[in-house]
């Protein structure tokens, strides 16, 4: 009987000991996962700003209009931000879940600048169009993507979520959007040929 309970003793021991090694290989894995979402969002931040400065090329000025292929640029960039935000939240959903509000909160908070950023983006390119004499070819279809930018940007921040976190000059540029987005739903048919 001594020699059952040797045996169960040791088999026990061998089995808290994997049980032991495999958790600190979860979360060796999951710190290890924590790091790398750490320098994603450092990366995002990076595209974010430089997208940021791609917009302000769109504002142009009576000398330099802005050319097509600069809100071609800004839109690669912000394809590829979007892209980025899809595999960071997955990231984040996969850490273990006392590991996600630090990722998570800054993910939000690139979120809402990558939105105002956008939102800024639609605003100064749908400026840049309204302000031309002449209408470059394949304006309609870029009017009617930066229409969709601004229906989706203005959803995003209407989050609850982002309520408290939106700083005042966003805000701004929110209730704009806002508006130009009501002003072009009651005038859809004649902007958009609909009728």
């Amino acid at each position: 009987m001594d020699v059952l309970d040797e045996e169960d003793r040791i088999r026990d021991s061998r089995r808290a000991r994997h049980a032991e090694a495999r958790r600190e290989r979860r979360l060796a894995a999951a710190a290890r996962q924590a790091e790398e979402l750490e320098r994603f969002l450092d990366s995002l931040g990076r595209r974010i700003d430089t997208l940021a400065e791609s917009g302000h090329v769109l504002e142009g000025d009576a000398e330099h209009p802005p050319r097509f292929i600069d809100y071609a640029r800004t839109r690669r960039l912000t394809s590829e931000c979007m892209a980025f935000m899809i595999v960071i939240e997955r990231r984040i959903e996969a850490l273990p879940e006392d590991m996600q509000p630090a990722p998570r909160d800054a993910f939000e908070t690139h979120t809402i600048t990558l939105w105002g950023t956008l939102l800024e983006c639609s605003l100064a390119f749908l400026r840049a169009i309204s302000e031309e004499e002449h209408l470059p070819l394949g304006s309609r279809e870029v009017f009617l993507h930066e229409i969709k930018t601004l229906h989706d940007a203005h959803g995003t921040l209407s989050q609850e979520r982002f309520a408290e976190r939106l700083p005042p000059p966003l805000l701004g540029k929110h209730r704009q959007a806002e508006k130009i987005l009501n002003e072009i739903i009651d005038r859809a048919p004649r902007l958009l040929d609909l009728g």
